[in-house]
């Protein structure tokens, strides 16, 4: 079953933000609206609308009225689902109603349905139908005559103007709570990412038997902030989402939890990234402004998962200065090769062969990687082949065979070669450390 099968309309949007919606509809064209769920109940009852229009209270006061007035509405809203647009049909009892369906992920949570109105003159035939149309039912008919001349009159075309703003209403209403629902999962699965993470750095604390001073004895992970500033150089946002994600774990850890010192922490790690956005290119006046409001920001909060959910959209508004301070052009192509190369490391890569994957030329790739990262091509690929390599190298399950493999080298004493002269270590020393840390 998806997870979404279940969700309602109050999961994600706010009711009274709704109602806000609906007022202004029903102020500005002076048509009723309400919100009806997937099964033709009415959920949101905006305050300008004041419940249902006289005509429908005396239709609704019977049970079997009520039940086809629900029915009427239900099959309008999954009809106009169906359809991707307004509905207008007649109701049982012979008025205009219409509805716009409000999607999620092609999922029908309910629609706007709007009305009652009539597109004719009221006479003694329109009196006719509606009692002929409400004959079976236990009502006061002639209070339902009464009522019926209140009923708004429209013509063809207002009613289609008004099915039309009322479909544009319900589109930002999905849109809306689209946005808040993706914010709330980012979310959720960077917490749940970061328990992880955490979960296993007090194993390993465990492991080593720490007794006094739990905070002193964990070590800041050094290399993965160096990892970091790599990342925001080259502008590869999913790769610094990764890796902060691991520094946010081990600040709360070497914190203890201290609210005030983690924020501390986190100021040093905001000021260290906006300066790697700066030698990638980003402007040195606009990130002393962010880093301004940042600093502001940062006070008001005391969460520590509300820090984390602010660095992440500290951190995205420095990649994107990166991107807008270099060529749009070089930019995309740039940002194709790199993500060639992050997918495709482990095989075979030539400076010659990604250029013909992009359809530009090798001196041309070249220069962009010189001129946008500072570094070679070959240096790049080395640094990705390298960085996995590290990851590989914590399998104890694995040989150095296996990972000289997996990341794209054939002979396993050439990468271990490579490996000492990037790391400083060879793969077996680096692992050893790595185990015993």
């Amino acid at each position: 079953m998806s997870d979404w099968e279940n969700i309602r309309l109050e999961d994600i949007i706010d009711v009274e933000e709704m109602k806000k919606i609906l007022n202004a509809f029903i102020m500005s064209t002076g048509i009723g609206a309400i919100y009806v769920d997937a099964k033709g109940e009415t959920t949101i009852v905006p305050e300008e609308h004041e419940g249902y229009c006289a005509f429908c209270k005396i239709v609704r006061s019977d049970p079997e009225g009520k039940r086809r007035c629900t029915e009427s509405m239900n099959k309008a809203g999954k009809l106009a689902a169906q359809l991707g647009e307004p509905y207008i049909s007649r109701c049982h009892a012979g008025l205009i109603e219409f509805a716009a369906p409000i999607m999620f992920k092609d999922i029908y949570l309910g629609s706007i349905s709007c009305g009652p109105v009539i597109m004719w003159d009221w006479d003694e035939v329109a009196v006719q139908e509606f009692l002929s149309l409400t004959s079976d039912l236990n009502i006061n008919k002639e209070a339902l005559l009464v009522a019926s001349r209140e009923i708004k009159v429209l013509t063809g075309r207002n009613v289609q103007a008004a099915a039309e703003l009322l479909y544009i209403t319900a589109n930002h209403i999905a849109k809306s709570g689209m946005i808040t629902l993706q914010q709330r999962k980012e979310l959720s699965e960077q917490q749940s990412r970061l328990a992880e993470m955490i979960f296993e750095q007090k194993r390993a604390q465990e492991r080593i038997r720490f007794l006094e001073d739990q905070v002193k004895c964990v070590d800041y992970p050094m290399d993965k902030e160096n990892d970091l500033l790599d990342r925001v150089r080259m502008g590869d946002r999913n790769g610094a989402k990764e890796i902060l994600n691991e520094l946010l774990s081990a600040i709360f850890l070497r914190s203890a939890g201290n609210i005030e010192l983690i924020k501390a922490r986190i100021l040093e790690l905001v000021i260290v990234i906006s300066r790697a956005a700066v030698e990638g290119g980003a402007s040195l006046d606009k990130l002393l402004g962010l880093n301004y409001g940042f600093i502001s920001e940062l006070a008001a909060l005391n969460r520590f998962e509300d820090i984390c959910f602010w660095i992440v959209k500290v951190l995205d508004t420095f990649l994107d200065t990166v991107y807008e301070s270099r060529n749009i052009k070089n930019s995309k192509l740039l940002g194709d090769a790199v993500r060639y190369i992050r997918e495709h490391f482990n095989e075979n890569l030539t400076l010659e062969s990604i250029a013909q994957k992009i359809y530009i030329s090798p001196y041309y790739l070249s220069h962009l990687f010189k001129e946008e990262l500072g570094i070679t091509f070959l240096e790049y690929l080395t640094r990705i082949r390298m960085e996995e390599a590290k990851r590989l190298l914590k399998d104890r399950s694995m040989t150095i065979l296996d990972v000289s493999s997996r990341v794209g080298y054939d002979d396993p004493g050439y990468f271990s070669k490579v490996f000492k002269k990037n790391m400083g270590l060879s793969p077996n020393q680096y692992r050893k450390n790595a185990i015993q840390g």
